[in-house]
């Protein structure tokens, strides 16, 4: 048992390393949207929390297709490098990183053309419509940079990085919320300050990662890429569950705003909006544990140790657990003082966002476990089971939940559906999870009979040999 242990103690240290810089860039870019939130709520008020509430299913779509390229590159990268093949692994940071910049570049210039139309289709009324078309004005043009930043941010993080990455995404978030903060709450100036500090942050964000390839401090080299189709065609397949991930949040975002504004009003989806901005530092938290861990999984896998990658999935799910509940723990104790961060002269706000706060968050102690069971459908390439998991969060249970809570129960428990909707996907990945294991158990079982088999069969016929010799 103890020699057990004593072989496991460098993936517990990995684990460290990569997994709480992560999750301390994550938790600062989340405690600097809270800011932007209250920056926001405080200095422009409650139409502008809402219009910004409206406008961000665009921004995740982004990130989404972002993560798409990037995640399902990295693994293919991790793998690779597993096996130590640095030219392959490099030629697929190359041709995602081109990919990254020519997707950015055409949702920039669609966001930025047809931005009225985009918040009108996501739930913009007249009175959020003028607020909500001036943030996605600026917003939309700095898609190009967040996919960049996305894509230096993941494949550094995986080329034995994962520190520059933190100070990078740390550094980005402080300036951005510092320049908030003086923009709109000391120079009083409008919503679109908003969207160009986000865009700001993130330029500062692409410099830092420039320092990792003008130091040639990895593997990693920029260089003219050769696209070939079966790597992009195993990059996409490997990262459509992530997509489906990111892209879980703003359809369940544009499915609560629609039931909400339905049943509530505006009001309930300012409310909404301030609950968002809270649960994004949970959110934040469960991606950076499961982006931290995603390296070492990926490169055990590719090198073929079970034991470690067994080991590594053990410590990400145990800590996305642990964490959050004890956030939803906190969310719950002092929710009334959570509200009052963003705004406090609107009791019957506070009485609604209290009440929203402390239902809500729960669906994100099931998340934690849903995501690490994606990551590991990920880093062993079983991506039908992880497509289908990841497709279910985004059009699936949770809407099911919110019709039913809609239009037969006039919208009693409808914060709720978010956590029946998630406990339903924590079920089924962990059905899959363990006949993966099931399946992959059997396999080596198999393998090994045959081996045993053969082995046999060469004793008996050296026997024979020897008996004709004879």
């Amino acid at each position: 048992m103890n020699v057990q242990n004593a072989s496991l103690k460098p993936i517990n240290k990995q684990f460290t390393k990569y997994v709480i810089p992560s999750v301390i860039g994550m938790v600062v870019q989340a405690l600097y949207t809270v800011l932007d939130g209250i920056v926001v709520g405080q200095g422009i008020g409650e139409i502008g929390l809402a219009a910004i509430n409206i406008v961000f299913p665009f921004g995740m779509i982004v990130i989404a297709l972002a993560m798409l390229i990037s995640v399902g590159g990295a693994n293919v990268y991790s793998f690779y490098k597993g096996q130590e093949e640095a030219a392959k692994a490099n030629s697929i940071f190359c041709q995602c990183l081109t990919l990254s910049a020519a997707v950015g570049a055409v949702l920039a210039c669609a966001g930025f053309l047809f931005r009225e139309s985009l918040a009108l289709f996501a739930g913009g009324n007249e009175a959020l419509l003028p607020s909500a078309t001036a943030y996605l004005k600026w917003l939309a043009p700095f898609s190009l940079f967040q996919m960049i930043v996305c894509c230096l941010s993941i494949f550094v993080r995986n080329d034995y990085a994962p520190r520059l990455v933190m100070i990078a995404t740390v550094t980005g978030a402080v300036i951005n919320a510092i320049l908030d903060v003086v923009f709109i709450l000391v120079l009083h100036y409008g919503i679109e300050v908003a969207a160009m500090t986000n865009g700001i942050g993130m330029l500062i964000e692409i410099a830092f990662y420039a320092t990792h390839f003008a130091g040639k401090k990895g593997m990693l080299r920029i260089k003219k890429p050769v696209f070939n189709f079966a790597d992009m065609k195993r990059v996409f397949s490997n990262g459509l569950a992530t997509f489906l991930m990111e892209f879980s949040l703003p359809a369940v975002t544009f499915s609560f705003n629609l039931a909400i504004i339905h049943t509530v009003g505006t009001l309930g989806v300012t409310a909404y909006s301030i609950v968002g901005y809270i649960c994004a530092i949970m959110n934040m938290v469960l991606i950076g544990v499961t982006q931290g861990v995603q390296p070492l999984m990926s490169f055990c896998h590719g090198k073929g140790d079970k034991k470690s990658f067994s080991h590594a999935y053990s410590l990400g799910m145990r800590t996305n657990i642990i964490v959050p509940v004890i956030l939803v723990g906190l969310c719950f104790a002092f929710s009334e003082g959570l509200v009052a961060l963003f705004r406090s002269d609107n009791p019957e706000l506070t009485a609604l966002t209290s009440h929203m706060l402390r239902l809500y968050p729960f669906a994100y102690i099931a998340i934690g476990v849903t995501l690490m069971n994606i990551l590991y459908f990920q880093t062993t390439e079983r991506n039908a089971f992880s497509a289908v998991i990841s497709f279910l969060r985004c059009i699936g249970f949770i809407q099911f939940f919110l019709l039913v809570s809609v239009y037969l129960f006039d919208g009693q428990g409808l914060y709720l559906a978010f956590f029946a909707g998630e406990l339903c996907h924590l079920i089924i990945s962990q059905i899959l999870v363990k006949r993966a294991k099931l399946l992959g158990d059997t396999a080596v079982q198999i393998q090994r009979g045959l081996i045993e088999q053969d082995s046999k069969g060469e004793s008996e016929s050296d026997i024979a040999s020897r008996d004709l010799a004879d």
